[in-house]
């Protein structure tokens, strides 16, 4: 897909078209998968938005394939630099190297890079995990075990309480607020706000597999 986003693209462009997504606006921009603008409390589709804008620097009307959307592309670039907030969907957890680190901050600080996230201390998981180990604590699920050497050490450190809902900075205790669980049940615990606790996917599972 080559990149066919013109220059000079504004902030004005891009309120403009955020106007015309309000106004139900006639567009060929589906529905974002991952990530959103966030505005005045309100969700956009990030391409729809910059494709609009587009449209209103150049006259001609931008489609889907005109241009990529995600992490690290033009389109988000242009958001970032014109100071929009893009955030995570509820029900997706970007991985760690998705995110990056362009910017080290204590627990709870907001980081406005390309999401809105609260940082996690390092050394805060590192602590959670010489506590309670690399095994997922609902499913048991080991990496070194299956993966070898490759997967010594990795697993995703679940925060207890969302720090996305306490919104202030604070002392995490690493053995306390801090949980190791794999990806897939990751992701489970986040489908719905609050998130489920891990004594409830742990009753998911239970339910789900066949008898002994």
């Amino acid at each position: 897909m080559a990149e066919q986003l013109p220059d000079g693209i504004t902030r004005g462009h891009l309120l403009a078209a955020i106007d015309d997504l309000d106004h139900s606006a006639s567009h060929t921009f589906g529905r974002s998968v991952s990530w959103d603008v966030l505005y005045e409390g309100r969700r956009y589709a990030p391409k729809a938005v910059v494709g609009l804008a587009a449209t209103k620097v150049t006259g001609r009307p931008y489609g889907p394939y005109d241009f990529k959307g995600g992490v690290s592309t033009i389109c988000f670039r242009i958001l970032r630099e014109n100071h929009f907030d893009i955030v995570a969907k509820a029900d997706f957890i970007p991985l760690p190297e998705e995110v990056g680190k362009e910017d080290e901050h204590i627990e709870g600080a907001v980081v406005a890079i390309i999401i809105n996230r609260y940082e996690r201390d390092d050394q805060a998981r590192k602590k959670c995990i010489a506590h309670h180990g690399c095994k997922c604590l609902v499913c048991g699920f080991d990496f070194e075990a299956v993966y070898g050497p490759v997967g010594t050490g990795y697993i995703h450190v679940h925060h207890i309480v969302p720090l996305s809902a306490i919104k202030e900075s604070y002392v995490v205790d690493p053995v306390t607020d801090l949980v190791p669980v794999c990806p897939n049940c990751h992701a489970i615990i986040h489908r719905k706000t609050p998130p489920y606790l891990i004594e409830e996917v742990r009753a998911l599972r239970r339910r789900s597999l066949p008898p002994e």
